[in-house]
């Protein structure tokens, strides 16, 4: 039980590193995504502005001499960029000299013969028209629009630069490519919560087919130790039940009041509670029959055979029982045997002046039996071990107490839980199904 808890959250790991993993990936891709649209659509409308501009210079070209001044510019230069303007989706088209004053203005920024503001807001775009080479500017945001513009140069016959076509233009689609993003990021998510929830469903999955395996796995052992340890101790049992017989005989013949014949039946009796506990362990597959049984019944018969252990080691036994009954769905003799076995060993674990508390108590469906003592407490490294059969950190133990009482809990479908603080004690808290629950 505890493996598989330790195998469960080294795959719950893994699973959170692979979903931290997938969520920057995926955050990576939609940011390079997004980048590499928003780059091509700055170029494609960089150069359609391009185009533009070097059309509407051309056209310039055709219809002023080699000089451009205000008055070469009359209506049907106006009747002629205006539509332009309109089809193109243009925001302003200027027409300026050299030197950056105006000569035409669309949108009324600047009067002719005035220093064109566009000048300076995109230089480098307007000082490369000057010097005969078209060119477009970054994309600026004027607001929240964004805008780009782009300039050419109107060249006389001998191709002097005699003045420069600049074409302005709003991009609405970016702010558009804004929400693709948002929309991308929310895909992105919800790809990371239904992963997230294919992560989850697949850990619960992968968790019980580990515990229905280490079950298997765990019955099959406890089966073949078990013909194992049956066999070895009744062969064991009957020559120690003939020692003791012949013991007491002889002290009772001839009256010999000798300590050695003492030790010899104290011994046998020790034997025999380590043979018992064997054979209890033997019997690991679920034998009796299950029906209601009084939860006080079999805790009042374990805590009789358990105060006389408590009595000899001077550990005091508490009870905290409920006035009202609590059924436990069992086998009697087995709900007995796993309570008897965790006070046995609580008694054990706690130095004499120490106390044994156990309870009983109904928590919705089932019926908790809790055992705690101040006794030394359980090593963290020893939790993972400690229902183990014959795994022991006692040099007198056999390693079967709370492997016997693992199996009974198995046996009626409960829960087995150990909590332990090395120096302050262990508390054991046994579940088991109510009664027609």
């Amino acid at each position: 039980m505890f493996k598989s808890a330790v195998s469960s959250r080294k795959r719950l790991a893994l699973v959170v590193v692979f979903l931290a993993t997938f969520l920057v990936v995926l955050n990576l891709t939609t940011y390079a995504l997004y980048r590499r649209a928003r780059q091509h659509l700055d170029e494609e409308l960089g150069q359609r502005l391009h185009a533009i501009a070097t059309v509407l210079a051309h056209t310039v070209e055709t219809t002023v001499p080699d000089s451009l001044t205000t008055a070469d510019v009359g209506a049907a230069m106006y009747e002629m960029l205006v539509p332009v303007s309109s089809e193109n989706l243009l925001s302003n088209i200027v027409l300026l000299r050299p030197d950056g004053t105006t000569i035409l203005d669309l949108a009324g920024y600047s009067e002719p013969g005035e220093f064109s503001p566009f000048v300076d807001l995109d230089f480098g775009a307007v000082a490369l028209a000057r010097s005969g080479i078209a060119a477009w500017t970054d994309l600026y945001r004027a607001g929240d629009v964004y805008m780009k513009s782009a300039y050419a140069p109107v060249l006389s016959g001998d191709g002097e630069v005699i003045g420069i076509v600049g074409v302005e233009a709003g991009a609405g689609f970016f702010a558009e490519l804004r929400g693709l993003s948002g929309v991308i990021v929310s895909i992105s998510l919800g790809s990371l919560i239904l992963v997230a929830v294919l992560g989850v469903v697949f850990f619960r999955q992968s968790r019980s087919l580990d515990r229905a395996q280490e079950a298997v796995i765990r019955q099959e052992n406890l089966a073949n130790m078990g013909r194992m340890v049956a066999n070895i101790a009744h062969e064991i049992r009957n020559p120690l039940s003939i020692i003791r017989a012949s013991a007491d005989r002889l002290r009772r013949r001839y009256d010999i009041d000798d300590e050695a014949l003492s030790y010899i039946s104290e011994e046998v009796d020790d034997l025999s509670r380590v043979l018992t506990g064997y054979l209890e362990f033997a019997r690991a597959d679920g034998a009796g029959e299950h029906a209601p049984q009084s939860g006080l019944r079999i805790l009042r018969r374990s805590l009789v055979a358990a105060h006389t252990d408590a009595g000899e080691k001077g550990v005091v036994l508490d009870e905290a029982l409920p006035e009202t009954d609590v059924e436990i769905m069992g086998d009697a003799n087995r709900l007995r045997q796993a309570v008897l076995n965790v006070l046995v060993n609580a008694i054990q674990a706690t130095e004499p002046g120490g106390n044994v508390t156990i309870t009983l108590e109904r928590r919705g469906r089932e019926a908790v039996i809790e055992v705690r003592d101040t006794g030394h407490g359980i090593e963290s490294k020893d939790l993972e071990r400690i229902t183990d059969p014959f795994f022991t950190t006692r040099t007198d133990g056999s390693g079967l107490g709370l492997s016997v009482v693992h199996t009974v809990v198995e046996e009626h479908g409960g829960n087995l839980a150990i909590d332990s603080t090395p120096g302050e004690g262990t508390r054991i808290t046994m579940s088991f199904p109510l009664a027609g629950a």
